[in-house]
């Protein structure tokens, strides 16, 4: 049996490796196929395409939209869509645009606190990819503002951090319908991390089309009880590695032996749903 990996992210987004070194660690995992799914980015998708050897694994276009579902902020994994449509490629931009306005409000939230850092030394780190907050906590760490990485989430920009500025996210109808009309399927990711699976009724009534049912943060048991859900909406199912490169932050590429039929079938939903535009 053949498997694949459809989540993982680069330094285009929140990563730690860039998107050379992603490549080679796939061609390693011997995976047959692969996504990189960056936020709000198809940078490091469009770098590994012009990249690819003949004889790698297949690359299928991938991106991590954040969507706002009461207070939560929901990811969903777009797949196999046309990586030139402009709607999507607009408004990736536009979110792209208002991450790094959101990077400047955390900045001056730090610098009123008392935190002496400037907001051109997180750009400094994001290095021309899209900025977020892991930008802002590599920052902090090299300038000796916080003692880790994790400390900078603990102390001051996570979610209950006095330096936390929340994500500007779209609508979820809004972020399926986008991705049907650029052709692709749109996916809940990992739906057991802060009980986002509790979503799944209303979004399939949206039209979601499947489940990440492997990732690196759920157990047998929740992958198992994912897939009788899945049944029983009549959802696709998929997963990944998550991988971002950085130490204790999801698995390695390949880890989730994700049976390559998942693709398969994903493709079929992409070609359903095409046909109904």
């Amino acid at each position: 049996m053949s498997y694949i990996d459809l989540h993982m992210h680069t330094d285009y987004s929140d990563g730690a490796c860039t998107a050379d070194e992603v490549l080679e660690m796939v061609r390693s995992s011997g995976i047959s196929a692969f996504s990189i799914t960056d936020h709000d980015t198809l940078g490091g998708y469009r770098h590994a395409r012009t990249a690819l050897r003949p004889g790698d694994p297949e690359l299928v276009s991938g991106v991590e939209l954040s969507v706002l579902i009461g207070e939560d902020d929901v990811h969903v994994l777009a797949y196999l869509f046309d990586p030139d449509d402009k709607p999507l490629n607009n408004s990736l931009l536009a979110f792209q645009q208002k991450r790094h306005t959101r990077g400047q409000q955390i900045v001056e939230k730090l610098q009123n606190l008392g935190v002496d850092v400037a907001f051109d030394a997180v750009t400094e780190t994001a290095d021309g990819s899209v900025i977020g907050r892991p930008h802002v906590a590599e920052t902090l760490h090299r300038l000796n503002k916080v003692g880790s990485y994790q400390e900078a989430f603990d102390k001051y920009i996570g979610r209950k951090g006095p330096a936390y500025v929340p994500k500007v996210l779209l609508e979820p109808q809004a972020a399926i319908d986008m991705v049907h009309a650029a052709g692709g399927v749109a996916i809940l990711a990992h739906p057991f991390i802060d009980d986002m699976a509790r979503h799944i009724p209303m979004l399939t009534e949206m039209g979601l089309d499947g489940l990440e049912v492997k990732h690196s943060n759920h157990t047998a048991e929740q992958a198992a009880r994912l897939e009788r859900i899945a049944a029983k909406h009549r959802l696709a199912v998929s997963g990944g590695s998550d991988f971002h490169g950085r130490e204790g932050r999801h698995g390695a590429i390949g880890s989730q032996r994700v049976p390559a039929l998942y693709l398969q079938d994903l493709k079929k939903r992409a070609a359903q749903n095409r046909g109904r535009l």
